[in-house]
């Protein structure tokens, strides 16, 4: 499936997403992965679930294959972190810094 964007959800909403799963947010192991042992220090499986269950996204997309890019501002750019809705838990699935983000309100 493809992780294209094709829709944008109410921040509001992802709120009430991350209300009902914040006791059963996970790191898939696949997330930090491509992380280096320095960069590990910086961002780790708690500070991952940190951004997710506290700070405000700035746009959140609906990708094709299900899953959920959500974006956070940094300095720099921004973060966008895929979530997946699983049976039982909300799963990061990995994350990437981006330069940008798409214009989601176009998708509406």
């Amino acid at each position: 499936m493809s992780a294209k964007i094709i829709d944008s959800l109410d921040i509001a909403i992802f709120k009430q997403i991350i209300e009902d799963y914040k006791s059963k947010l996970s790191v898939s192991a696949h997330a930090l992965d491509h992380l280096s042992i320095a960069q590990r220090k910086i961002l780790n499986e708690d500070s991952l679930k940190k951004i997710v269950l506290s700070e405000e996204p700035r746009g959140i997309g609906i990708q094709k294959n299900g899953r959920y890019a959500v974006y956070y501002r940094r300095t720099d750019g921004f973060l966008k972190i895929i979530l997946e809705k699983k049976e039982q838990r909300l799963e990061v699935i990995t994350f990437i810094n981006a330069d940008s983000m798409p214009t989601l309100g176009k998708l509406r």
